[in-house]
């Protein structure tokens, strides 16, 4: 066991990281969401109730990842865990799980954001194209959001299935494992970064296109579900790599 004082200084610096990384994709996301809405309602101010429907849905998606750093940060305080007798690996395998989550979605924030705001201006060329727009928004947000919903899963899994070592197993050993945790939380927080952003700009412009070649819904829709799987494939690849970290 380790001091129980250094114990929470992992878990108070893990939540504080959490919340505040997810806060910044989520801020930015909205904010650009937000500014392209503005545009679109000077240049078509008859479809501003639309708009400002758009808006807050495509806002409310782009929120999810920094929502999930919320619960793991709020599990991180007020789990059981502060008050706990934890040893370094259980204590490093608390702070990896923040470590990703917050990292984790930084990158689908971002991708959700631009898909919602090229939407919400597809919206202003071409009020028209609202149905498929939207349809294409929320899809594609959705898609966007996937990589955050892994490091979600190794969030959990860091804080649940992670026992404590026992109190005679050697420093090395200890060191070892903690370092593998660290390694999956950076291996999903870092990994699903550009999926999450490439997958939010293949939906914002197949939006784009759509306010522009309404006759090209269904290709423009299968282009966009055949690349997302693609970009998205790495985010694959890092969850597949962290759950080996964690349980090998």
């Amino acid at each position: 066991m380790i001091n129980p004082e250094v114990a929470r200084a992992f878990i108070f610096f893990g939540a504080g990281v959490c919340t505040g990384l997810a806060s910044i994709g989520a801020g930015f996301g909205e904010g650009q969401i937000a500014g392209y809405t503005m545009k679109a309602i000077g240049r078509q101010p008859g479809a501003k109730d639309t708009l400002l429907r758009s808006m807050l849905i495509s806002q409310a998606l782009t929120e999810s990842g920094a929502i999930f750093a919320l619960v793991v940060s709020l599990l991180l305080l007020f789990g059981g865990f502060l008050n706990a007798s934890l040893d370094l690996v259980k204590s490093t395998a608390l702070l990896a799980s923040a470590l990703a989550m917050g990292l984790g979605s930084l990158g689908p924030s971002f991708g959700s954001g631009h898909a919602g705001a090229e939407a919400c201006d597809g919206i202003g060329r071409t009020p028209s194209q609202t149905l498929p727009i939207t349809t294409n928004m929320l899809i594609g947000q959705a898609l966007s959001q996937t990589a955050s919903i892994f490091a979600l899963v190794v969030s959990f899994l860091l804080i649940y299935t992670v026992p404590s070592v026992s109190a005679n197993q050697e420093a090395g050993y200890q060191i070892m494992r903690s370092l593998a945790f660290m390694g999956a939380a950076i291996a999903m927080g870092i990994g699903s970064f550009g999926p999450g952003v490439g997958v939010g700009y293949i939906a914002g412009q197949a939006g784009k296109m759509l306010a522009r070649y309404k006759e090209q819904q269904s290709l423009l829709m299968r282009t966009m579900f055949l690349s997302s799987a693609v970009a998205q494939s790495t985010a694959i690849y890092a969850l597949v790599v962290s759950l080996l970290l964690i349980f090998m």
